[in-house]
């Protein structure tokens, strides 16, 4: 993984989660006993006491709330969706929460060499001043919500998160429930324990509780930590404010919304989703701006060549995944510099279901490609003879070993079309190099096909047969069909001539027919291979093509 400020702020938030969740386990043992409770802290909290796991810990904070508070700084507007403002007020809340706890027990160990267990703890908490242990489930509740609510963003881009997420949401709920039972459970045994004065002294002494004046000492550190931390927020948004003030002194860059004609000033360094967001303008972002989902893509209409920088490899790996043209940014990644006019290609209320189908909005775009079909021979025939049970496995096997051939050679399957196949090759740039990805891809079918039916060859009356045509040229690639039925496809005359060439390998008695553009754009040798000129309905200029009558034979393919 790469090292940028987001993952540290992950690896600092993961580290501090797993401190809270040791925590909140140690505080279910005390549904047991209050000794159940001070042995199972050998194991979930003492390693976070030795000097190691204090400067871990100690990292992980400074680094969470340090890049917390510069994401708010470089805010250019604080117009957020409710489950972000709810994780910045919990983050925000925090610090001062855990104030206290912090400095009577690991800033007194640090300093005094005190040595606190859960008794000390739990008296301090719920007799000296009940108060503090109802501030201690409120923090408990407030650095757990916080710290799912990351989680839960960070997670549910995730393409099993679905399946699993009635599960960690069970998790969620029971963890702090079983933590705030025994956090409870264990204070009333210490409640009835503290009416002898003799264990309170026994208590204090074994952890070598400090003198007046170092109690003292230790709570004018906890007041001067909350107001320094209260000042440096403070500081913060000021100086945010002072920055916007700055910037809006600047050259004027605006955006043009084409949803609604809307023309919006472009804050310098703003991206696009920050200045739809900045007038209330509602636009989609599951991530929360961090091009994990790419809910936020926008086309760009109109824009000078150098209004957008190239984008980064966090968004050139979402938009090579999905296959966008370069025209399909993400709003939340691009900062113009001079005005642009763009569109939004998903609702604003696109469900997360909807935006873990990359493909279920996709705008049309014509791209250069090859187009493979295949055609199963004869088995229509066959599975009159079969049982439906044996159509299926047999059918399967088909699927799984051609579709394997096809994504291996670089391919990608378009759809399943009865016993066919159709799988697409190249894009844009590639288009050269999917020609000659589809040829391999080609062979590859023939031979383990070949092998199938080697296999099979005592199940099966005669052996199965494949049919298979190529064509090169544009196709529109978008979302097409209705309901759960759409998906992502391509049609066009490329795709009807492969189509038409596959049938027509019936009537050649070949098992590959591939047009004179795949040929030259493979940069293939076709001499050794009859050709024939075919009449593609729809099309005014006859076809030239190449016939193989045994793919899987070719050994020149390379050429």
């Amino acid at each position: 993984m790469k090292i940028n400020r987001r993952s540290v702020h992950l690896f600092a938030g993961l580290t501090l989660f797993t401190y809270v969740l040791s925590h909140l386990l140690n505080h279910a043992f005390g549904v047991v006993s209050l000794n159940a409770m001070e042995t199972a802290r050998t194991y979930f909290i003492s390693p976070w006491t030795t000097t190691l796991g204090i400067l871990l810990l100690a990292t992980a904070a400074l680094l969470h709330l340090g890049s917390a508070l510069w994401v708010l700084y470089i805010r250019r507007n604080l117009r957020l969706p409710p489950w972000q403002w709810t994780q910045l007020i919990l983050g925000l809340a925090i610090p001062l929460l855990v104030a206290d706890h912090a400095a009577a027990t690991g800033y007194a160990r640090l300093m005094y060499g005190l040595q606190p267990n859960y008794a000390y703890v739990l008296a301090n908490l719920w007799y000296f001043d009940s108060t503090k242990g109802w501030l201690q489930m409120t923090l408990l509740c407030v650095a757990w919500g916080h710290a799912c609510v990351g989680l839960r963003n960070w997670l549910k881009v995730k393409v099993w998160f679905p399946r699993l997420a009635v599960h960690l949401y069970a998790l969620a709920i029971l963890v702090p429930a079983l933590a705030i039972m025994g956090f409870v459970s264990a204070g009333y045994r210490v409640l009835a324990l503290i009416e002898d004065p003799a264990w309170i002294f026994d208590v204090l002494q074994s952890i070598k509780y400090p003198s007046d004046d170092a109690v003292r000492a230790i709570f004018a550190a906890r007041d001067g930590w909350m107001i320094a931390y209260t000042a440096a927020v403070v500081a913060v948004l000021a100086a945010r404010q002072l920055r916007l003030f700055v910037q809006r002194q600047g050259d004027n860059v605006y955006l043009t919304y084409k949803a609604d004609g809307k023309r919006i000033q472009v804050l310098p360094g703003a991206t696009l989703l920050e200045t739809l967001r900045s007038v209330g303008i509602p636009h989609a972002s599951i991530c929360g701006g961090r091009a994990r989902c790419s809910t936020c893509r926008v086309k760009l209409v109109k824009s000078a060549d150098d209004a957008c920088a190239a984008p980064g490899p966090e968004e050139e790996q979402v938009l090579k995944r999905l296959m966008l043209p370069p025209d399909v940014r993400l709003a939340c990644q691009v900062r113009p510099t001079r005005d642009v006019i763009c569109e939004p290609l998903l609702p604003p209320d696109v469900t997360m279901a909807e935006a873990l189908q990359p493909g279920k909005f996709t705008a049309g775009h014509e791209v250069e490609m090859t187009i493979l079909f295949a055609d199963l021979r004869g088995f229509t025939t066959l599975s009159e003879t079969k049982l439906p049970f044996d159509v299926v496995y047999l059918l399967n096997q088909y699927f799984e070993t051609m579709g394997a051939v096809i994504e291996a050679a670089g391919g990608t399957i378009d759809k399943f079309i009865g016993d066919g196949i159709m799988a697409t090759f190249g894009s844009g740039s590639d288009a050269d190099a999917g020609a000659t990805a589809a040829l391999h891809a080609a062979r590859g079918m023939g031979q383990q096909l070949e092998a199938m039916n080697a296999r099979l060859k005592n199940d099966l009356k005669e052996p199965l047969r494949l049919g298979i045509g190529l064509h090169a040229g544009p196709a529109i690639r978008g979302t097409m069909g209705y309901g759960e039925a759409s998906q992502v496809t391509v049609i066009g005359d490329t795709v009807n001539t492969a189509s038409r060439l596959e049938s027509s390998t019936k009537e050649h008695g070949a098992q590959l027919m591939f047009s004179e553009i795949v040929r030259e754009k493979a940069g293939l040798d076709a001499s050794a291979y009859k050709t024939t000129v075919i009449q593609v309905r729809g099309r005014t200029e006859p076809l030239v093509v190449y016939m193989v009558e045994r793919v899987a034979g070719i050994e020149d393919m390379d050429a």
